[in-house]
């Protein structure tokens, strides 16, 4: 295939994918139900909070099913920034490694508010002793899991932008069953940014440096750059740096070592990482790019010790087979059935506007040939900046 012919192809997929998005939150807006909160549901607790709203678990009152409610304040966010992360959402939950969705979505008089599953075992954050991680077997079920997703979401054409362990929920304490949640500051792949935003630790140098003159095209490789600080954080209980800028000296160190690499030569934070995983965090976190593999290079080092002095490096063991347990699903004795109708609080059917005008788009959602293990990206600007529950968000 022609390089014309791949970025025609792309860019009829970025255009489907954008429509279809614009398609589906102008449906939503037709059918939002304004609800009272406390009329409809038992709140539980609160399970987490940021500068934009709140997740909460609650009990539908009608149905007594569980769910976790994201709660986003009306002052901080518009309708389109919400009903597009639902749309987003819901185009992305058939995976088993991505937050189910079950199509409730409503008002209240302050807040906009959708249903999601609840996680039994919070997020990845939660787990991660500080300089100490967690263990090797479950690292590396996360990272097989998180890059399945990753792969996903890159077929659908899509990069989160805030990848990081609060935004990774978990279904039991041993991770056979982890899942990609927070999808506010999703993109549509080839949308040119002119502000940087997410997590400050996990953005990748690229994005630091955006510019509004010159602004930034978005590719999947800001994800597998947050990836790859995932991984070092959930190995070592720390984080390489605090921003990927040479004024960091971590980040200069790492830099000057990715520029003159040597195997057995790291700085002094990645003297943690053993040597037989560097190779793989030089191609997750190259500097240029262009040159950053995708999430799923971290399959070739799975057979790899990815801690030091582990009781599986000692042994040469494992407990069971990652790559067996990444599509393990959330166990049916703590899964609520969280239908697509809720009586008063569920919104219209996701069937008509899915049978009717997207199932084009849709299909054409696949991965492009590979090139170099870089996409290219086709061009929309985004006039937009949403904003998530619990996001940072960088603009100096």
């Amino acid at each position: 295939m022609t390089k014309r012919k791949i970025q025609d192809t792309m860019a009829s997929v970025a255009d489907d994918l954008e429509g279809l998005l614009d398609r589906m939150v102008s449906f939503y807006s037709q059918g939002l139900l304004n609800v009272d909160l406390e009329e409809q549901f038992f709140i539980v607790k609160e399970l987490g909070k940021g500068g934009y709203g709140k997740v909460l678990l609650a009990n539908e009152k009608i149905t007594g099913d569980t769910m976790a409610l994201k709660v986003m304040n009306k002052k901080r966010t518009s309708q389109r920034s919400f009903l597009r992360e639902f749309s987003i959402s819901y185009l992305l939950s058939p995976h088993p490694n991505i937050i189910g969705f079950n199509g409730i979505a409503f008002t209240t008089m302050d807040y906009f508010v959708f249903a999601q599953e609840p996680a039994p075992a919070g997020d990845l954050f939660s787990m991660i002793l500080p300089h100490v991680g967690i263990p090797e077997d479950a690292i590396k079920r996360c990272s097989v899991q998180i890059s399945n997703a990753l792969e996903f979401m890159s077929e659908k054409g899509l990069v989160h932008m805030d990848l990081k362990p609060e935004n990774i929920l978990v279904f039991d304490q041993d991770c056979h069953s982890i899942k990609i949640t927070d999808f506010g500051l999703a993109k549509v792949r080839g949308t040119v940014i002119t502000s940087r935003c997410g997590s400050k630790s996990f953005m990748a140098p690229e994005l630091r440096d955006v510019t509004i003159s010159d602004g930034l095209v978005v590719d999947g490789s800001l994800d597998v750059w947050s990836f790859g600080v995932n991984i070092y954080s959930l190995i070592t209980g720390e984080m390489p740096w605090q921003v990927a800028t040479l004024e960091d000296e971590g980040y200069k160190c790492f830099v000057d070592w990715q520029n003159n690499f040597h195997m057995d030569n790291p700085p002094e934070a990645w003297r943690k990482i053993p040597t037989g995983i560097r190779r793989m965090f030089i191609d997750l976190l190259a500097i240029d790019y262009m040159k950053r593999s995708k999430a799923t290079e971290i399959l070739k080092y799975v057979s790899e010790s990815w801690k030091e002095d582990s009781p599986d490096a000692a042994t040469g063991q494992e407990d069971e087979d990652p790559m067996k347990s990444s599509s393990v699903q959330y166990e049916e004795s703590v899964t609520s059935d969280l239908n697509t109708s809720q009586g008063s609080v569920s919104i219209t059917s996701l069937s008509y506007i899915l049978t009717t005008d997207s199932s084009g788009s849709q299909s054409e959602m696949t991965p492009e040939p590979p090139k170099d293990n870089m996409e290219e990206a086709i061009i929309i600007f985004d006039d937009e900046f949403s904003l998530h529950v619990g996001a940072e968000v960088d603009i100096e």
